[in-house]
């Protein structure tokens, strides 16, 4: 049983469809008002009475009388005899079932009254037939009622309102019809977000989120005044655990949702690290090249925007590739980094920044967890310093067709370990098919979800298999959706 909580729910998810409904209960209204021609109905109200005596009896008796000669009479306004007579005398263009067609006769109920009607396109028309209607009629009633020919008549039909010409049409037009269309929109409308909303398996708040059975850490909107807020909530709730592991079930990576987090843990001094083991390449080195030689305001992805704290300017710093320190390029690059020393000036002193990654002959990406997997680099060589104190990151680099294999090893699960060691936090960014393996070599999980996209029944399974895989599920972040003109959740 729905109540109005749920009602107002609807409403806010589905009011296009409800506007959509609407509009097209209106166009097929004002397509009914278009295609059809104008009409106009003039009525004739007659009385049935009978013959009978002067006593009250007598009325009574005739008046019940005169009630049941109304029924019989309501077929006799539409009979062939009264519709020939008509067109016969009016000498109309038209068969029998056209004129018959457009005569109506109706009584109120427990009277003597019958209300006869034509429809024509034109208002005098209408009088004229409705007039020729009843006259006819009632000359059949006398010749049906009269017994003896110099007797008078049962039953007498008397007129008791003439036809008028209309002036109002009665046919298709006006309000009326607009407002049954724009009804009958509202209610298809409504079915139909009520059927889409009973057919959508997406998570579409954090309420069906928590009905999945585990603690919903926080919601973060990103790209919104609120985010900075957001990440500080969530960041009191993140568990200690170390390393953490952040995986996106449905195959929608949140790389700004990662450093986000990162950022927040690391603006109360923790050294953190984020580990890019995202394999289908669209984890948190995405954000690496614009975000590292930018301003927060220009890149555009920076989580945290707080444009008064001082960042270091390093985007590479690699035994094997080139690096960018402070707009300067170093290649070969013999360059190490103190990851605790001094910050750096702010971005607004620094000169216009160069390309991450020359363009030069022998010049290739950063080696980062692929190379470091596979033993091409040591694991000092591959850490990248986010434009942030206190945040490293650790790219994925180059990867390859075994570096799955190779995070689902003893390798890994090494490195892991050392880095746990040299850091306050470490964050590792994974994708949903390699969770599974992964997953079980840190201390706990966090599912992060897209309201709106995510599938419960996927996310279901992700949860179960994290479950089945002996990871420690610590709970899930919901990222709300992008909010559009026409999508509200």
């Amino acid at each position: 049983m729905m109540e109005l909580p749920d009602y107002l729910r609807l409403l806010r998810r589905y009011w296009a469809v409800l506007l959509a409904g609407v509009a097209l209960g209106v166009g097929l209204a004002a397509y009914q008002v278009q295609s059809t021609p104008t009409t106009y109905t003039a009525t004739s109200t007659l009385y049935v009475s009978m013959a009978t005596g002067t006593s009250v009896a007598d009325s009574y008796q005739g008046g019940l009388a005169a009630q049941q000669r109304v029924r019989s009479y309501l077929e006799l306004v539409t009979s062939d005899h009264v519709v020939d007579r008509v067109i016969g005398q009016l000498g109309l263009n038209l068969d029998r079932d056209e004129l018959r067609a457009a005569i109506t006769a109706d009584t109120p109920p427990a009277t003597s009254l019958l209300r006869v009607s034509v429809t024509d396109e034109d208002s005098e028309t209408s009088r004229v037939l409705t007039d020729q209607v009843v006259a006819q009629f009632r000359a059949l009633v006398d010749e049906l009622e009269t017994i003896e020919v110099t007797a008078a008549p049962a039953a007498r039909v008397a007129v008791v309102d003439a036809a008028q010409a209309p002036v109002e049409a009665s046919g298709p037009g006006g309000a009326r019809l607009y407002a049954v269309g724009a009804l009958a929109g509202l209610l298809l409308g409504a079915g139909l977000a009520y059927l889409l909303d009973r057919l959508n398996s997406r998570v579409r708040d954090s309420a069906e989120l928590a009905a999945l059975g585990q603690p919903v850490l926080g919601t973060v909107a990103p790209g919104t005044d609120r985010e900075p807020a957001e990440l500080r909530a969530l960041r009191a709730r993140l568990p200690e655990a170390k390393p953490l592991i952040f995986t996106a079930p449905d195959a929608n990576p949140e790389p700004a949702l990662v450093l986000g987090s990162a950022s927040v843990l690391g603006t109360t001094g923790a050294q953190v690290l984020v580990i890019d083991a995202n394999t289908t390449g669209h984890g948190v080195s995405t954000l690496l090249p614009e975000s590292a030689l930018q301003s927060p305001a220009a890149a555009g992805d920076w989580p945290v925007r707080d444009g008064k704290q001082a960042r270091e300017l390093v985007t590479a710093a690699s035994g094997r590739t080139s690096a960018a320190i402070r707009g300067e390029i170093f290649d070969p690059p013999t360059v190490k980094l103190d990851l605790r020393g001094k910050p750096g000036a702010t971005l607004d002193e620094l000169p216009a920044p160069a390309p991450a990654v020359p363009t030069e002959t022998g010049a290739r990406a950063a080696d980062g967890l692929a190379a470091v997997l596979r033993e091409d680099v040591h694991l000092d060589e591959a850490f990248v310093a986010w434009p942030q104190r206190s945040v490293v990151v650790l790219a994925l680099g180059s990867a390859d067709e075994r570096t799955p294999d190779l995070l689902a090893s003893a390798r890994f699960e090494t490195i892991l370990g050392e880095v746990a060691k040299r850091f306050d936090r470490v964050i590792v960014d994974v994708a949903d098919t390699d969770a599974p393996a992964v997953a079980p070599k840190a201390a706990g999980t966090v599912v992060v979800v897209r309201l709106g996209s995510g599938r419960r029944d996927r996310i279901e399974s992700a949860l179960a298999a994290l479950t089945a895989a002996g990871a420690t599920v610590s709970g899930v972040v919901a990222v709300a959706p992008r909010r559009t003109w026409w999508r509200r959740s």
